[in-house]
């Protein structure tokens, strides 16, 4: 099968029928079924007693899988199958976590939350494999990804490309997950250590590797751009309320690299979607 190539003189009209989407699409019921389930499961994660020490660090590495999460909201409608992998991935990695944490008496004393976690994530689990049955990605799409991606960054520009800081980033949570959680304060529960950094070396595959792919597919200026933006903005905000948890960590501050690439993606993005935009409206006037 020939594989359709996004060029960047029409880098968001992509041909249908590419090897990497899905055919039918997900329909919209079931995409809307997807988003209430997952607000749902995270209600429920991030429903925690933030006086326990430890809280905050676990409620922030919640956070890496639902923020990347928000960028599967703007997939096109062909393409939003690949969020059901990686929601798949996420789900039992946050599963397995939460476990993890009931298993130590790490979950702040609220048993019955846990519970009620653990069920929605099951839940999710379970929708999200049947979504994967009756949309993909199945082995096909999978196959010929790498194949779509290399087309993708052959003919990106400058604010495309920089996306594949991701691939370092995955490299580095999955390789060097200690250094990683050395970039955050245990809040002096060092139970927490182990699990953490395991759910660390995971997050390799769940936030970067996924922002990663889902970078390939959203091929629209304006959506990629609304989507590092919010990305950007929700790790921001996160420095008043943790300010403590980043510079009295073993490596201080050297958590910000994260949010200066997601800083520096968006201002990217907004420039590539105010040049297109630019680019439209002289072909416009030509003809």
């Amino acid at each position: 099968m020939e594989l359709s190539v996004v060029t960047v003189e029409n880098p968001y009209n992509e041909p249908s029928g590419s090897p990497v989407s899905s055919v039918p699409p997900i329909d919209n019921n079931d995409f809307r079924f997807t988003i209430v389930l997952d607000v749902l499961v995270y209600a429920s994660l991030f429903w925690r007693d933030y006086s326990v020490p430890g809280q905050l660090l676990v409620a922030h590495y919640i956070s890496f899988v639902a923020i990347s999460d928000i960028a599967g909201l703007f997939l096109p409608p062909d393409k939003r199958h690949w969020f059901n992998l990686f929601r798949f991935i996420g789900g039992l990695s946050l599963l397995l976590l939460m476990v993890a944490l009931a298993g130590k008496g790490l979950d702040s004393g609220m048993l019955a939350v846990t519970v009620l976690s653990v069920l929605l994530l099951t839940a999710r689990l379970f929708h999200s494999g049947l979504q994967i049955k009756k949309y993909g990605p199945w082995l096909t799409h999978l196959r010929h990804y790498p194949e779509y991606a290399m087309v993708y960054f052959g003919h990106a520009n400058r604010s495309n490309r920089m996306a594949l800081g991701y691939l370092a980033i995955a490299s580095g949570m999955l390789f060097f997950p200690q250094l990683a959680y050395w970039t955050h304060y245990n809040g002096g529960e060092a139970r927490l250590d182990d699990i953490l950094t395991g759910f660390q070396a995971q997050s390799g595959i769940h936030f970067a590797l996924k922002l990663l792919v889902f970078e390939t597919l959203i091929l629209n200026p304006a959506k990629k751009c609304l989507a590092r933006s919010l990305i950007a903005i929700l790790f921001v905000i996160q420095w008043p309320f943790m300010l403590s948890m980043f510079y009295l960590a073993p490596l201080p501050v050297v958590h910000a690299v994260i949010e200066f690439f997601e800083v520096y993606l968006a201002i990217l993005a907004f420039k590539y979607w105010r040049e297109s935009r630019s680019d439209l409206g002289a072909a416009a006037r030509s003809d």
